[in-house]
């Protein structure tokens, strides 16, 4: 499964997920562009990995996107896969939410995965291949409380991809979505930050089942996406993955019975 041919531009680099997705395609030979909205994390990245070039970038802002993608193939002449790391939560009721908060929680998370996708198209679809591969979350499935924004920004950005999966289907190109079981630190430190709220203790995040294992999830994610992004995972389209259990598979596990 090397990657030696190909060329990723991964966005949001900052969280456990997403850096061992990077790491995983570096070892495979993929040559990357590596951003964050913070640039100093995305060269802290780079000097970590091989044949990487790491920029600053909000994925808010399509002009800053556009910027990556630029780079992307002014460096490496290509773009073969897309990959949105780019996720933001906060922890609050809804009723508490302002709706500049809202609206930063979503954009964040649901509109970079359309402006992103819109960006890297076009070169896609005039080499007539390529993936693209958004990091959404279980949140969608789940619902869980407290994340009413987070929940529906996932579900926002599962939506685009499926539908775009479509769209670009006769184009060789696929496009998936992978549902991590829980919520980075990293996610809620910067959802605070950028809604000026309180950033959490080091170290907490949010898990949404008792079947998750944290230790061993992003290395597993990271080995799907490299296969999705390979040749062996080109026939894979239009899906929303999850590793986890949900909680009826849980409880029936302990042979008990869950109420619906």
């Amino acid at each position: 499964m090397r990657l030696s041919d190909k060329t990723a531009v991964v966005f949001g680099c900052n969280g456990t997920i997403a850096k061992a997705i990077c790491k995983k395609l570096s070892q495979e030979g993929c040559k990357i562009v590596v951003t964050d909205l913070k640039k100093d994390l995305a060269e802290q990245l780079v000097s970590e990995i091989n044949n990487a070039v790491g920029i600053g970038a909000d994925v808010r802002i399509e002009k800053d996107v556009k910027k990556v993608i630029n780079l992307a193939l002014k460096k490496f002449g290509k773009i073969d896969v897309a990959i949105n790391c780019s996720r933001i939560a906060l922890l609050k009721e809804t009723i508490e939410f302002s709706e500049k908060e809202w609206d930063t929680i979503v954009d964040f998370n649901a509109k970079s995965m359309y402006l992103i996708a819109k960006s890297v198209l076009k070169n896609m679809i005039d080499n007539n291949s390529g993936s693209i591969i958004g990091i959404t979350s279980k949140a969608a499935k789940s619902g869980p409380a407290n994340f009413s924004a987070y929940a529906a920004s996932m579900n926002a950005s599962i939506g685009l991809l499926r539908s775009l999966s479509c769209e670009v289907r006769n184009n060789n190109i696929q496009v998936n979505a992978l549902c991590p079981g829980y919520i980075e630190h990293e996610e809620l430190a910067l959802g605070a930050e950028l809604t000026g709220n309180k950033s959490p203790d080091k170290g907490i995040y949010v898990q949404f089942s008792p079947l998750i294992d944290i230790t061993n999830e992003p290395e597993a994610l990271a080995n799907l996406v490299a296969y999705l992004a390979s040749d062996e995972g080109r026939f894979i389209t239009g899906q929303a993955y999850h590793l986890c259990d949900d909680d009826v598979t849980y409880w029936r596990n302990l042979g008990l019975e869950a109420e619906m």
